[in-house]
C-alpha cells in the first residue's frame, strides 16, 4: 500500500486501498474503460474510499513469470509510466496529474499506475464522429496544443485520436494527451518524433474518413505554430504517403 502524495489529494494521510485487484474484478466501485491481455483501465470511485475525487487506475496485468521477472530486474511498467507522466506534468504539458503507483511483488503480481481523471472530457475520435470539431476555433486550439507539445521536446509515440481528450467547461475548452506509455521528453524538439506523431495522427484520420480535414485544415494550422527551422524539414506529403501505406497494411480499416 502506497501513500498518495500528489496535490490532487490534499490530505496526505489518505492511502490507496490495498485490494485494488478485488475492487477491479468486482466492478462495484470501478468503472471499466478498457481491458486486454496487457492492461486494465478504469475509473475508481473516489467517494467510496474517502477521496475528494475519482481516480484513473491503469493495471498492468501479470503476463507470466518471465515477463514479471524482467520487470523486476529492470524498471517496472507502473513506475516507468509514473515517471514519464510526472516529467511531462512538471513541464506544464497537458497531461493528467500523476498520483501514485504500486509495483508488483511475489504476492501481488499486477502493478498499478494512478492518475487524476480529466472531468467532462470526450475523446477526439468520438467528437469527430459527432461532427463537433470542424469549426476553425477548435482546429486552431488542437493544432496549437500539439505544436506546443512538440516544441517543448515532447513526443507522444501513439498519437491516435482516442488518446486526445477534449475537456469542455461552459465556454472554455482544453485538450489533454493521455495513454503516455510510449511518450518521451527530449531537451529540444525531436524531428523524428514529430514526424512519427503526425504520421500516427494522420493514419487514424484515414481510419475515421477524416483525411480531408487533416489535410485541408489541421496540417496548415499546425504549421503556423512551428518555426521555419523545423517546418522546412517536415514534408506533409511524405507523412501522408507513409500513413497511407501503414493504413493499407492494416487492411484499410474504417471506424
Amino acid at each position: 500500500m502506497l501513500m498518495v502524495f500528489q496535490s490532487t489529494l490534499p490530505d496526505s494521510g489518505l492511502t490507496l486501498p490495498d485490494n485494488l485487484d478485488s475492487i477491479i474484478e468486482i466492478k462495484k466501485s470501478f468503472l471499466l474503460k478498457k481491458h486486454d491481455i496487457s492492461t486494465t483501465v478504469g475509473i475508481l470511485s473516489g467517494k467510496d474510499f474517502g477521496f475528494p475525487c475519482d481516480l484513473l487506475v491503469k493495471r498492468f496485468n501479470y503476463r507470466g513469470f518471465f515477463d514479471f521477472l524482467s520487470h523486476k530486474i529492470f524498471q517496472g511498467r507502473a513506475k516507468r509510466l509514473w515517471e514519464k507522466n510526472l516529467e511531462l506534468y512538471n513541464e506544464g504539458l497537458p497531461v493528467p496529474e500523476p498520483i501514485s503507483f504500486i509495483e508488483s511483488s511475489l504476492k501481488h503480481r499486477n502493478s498499478f499506475f494512478i492518475s487524476s481523471v480529466i472531468a467532462n472530457a470526450e475523446r477526439l475520435s468520438h467528437l469527430y464522429k459527432m461532427g463537433k470539431i470542424k469549426n476553425k476555433g477548435f482546429t486552431t486550439l488542437l493544432a496549437e496544443t500539439i505544436a506546443g507539445w512538440h516544441l517543448k521536446g515532447a513526443v507522444h509515440g501513439d498519437l491516435k485520436w482516442p488518446n486526445i481528450l477534449v475537456q469542455e467547461n461552459e465556454n472554455t475548452c482544453k485538450i489533454y494527451l493521455v495513454d503516455l506509455d510510449q511518450s518521451k521528453l527530449y531537451p529540444e524538439p525531436s524531428l523524428s518524433g514529430i514526424i512519427k506523431d503526425l504520421k500516427r495522427f494522420y493514419r487514424f484520420g484515414l481510419e475515421l474518413g477524416a483525411e480531408r480535414w487533416v489535410d485541408a485544415e489541421f496540417f496548415d494550422k499546425y504549421m503556423e505554430f512551428i518555426p521555419d527551422r523545423i517546418k522546412n524539414m517536415i514534408d506533409p506529403a511524405l507523412i501522408r504517403n507513409a500513413a497511407f501505406k501503414e493504413w493499407c497494411k492494416k487492411g484499410k480499416k474504417r471506424l
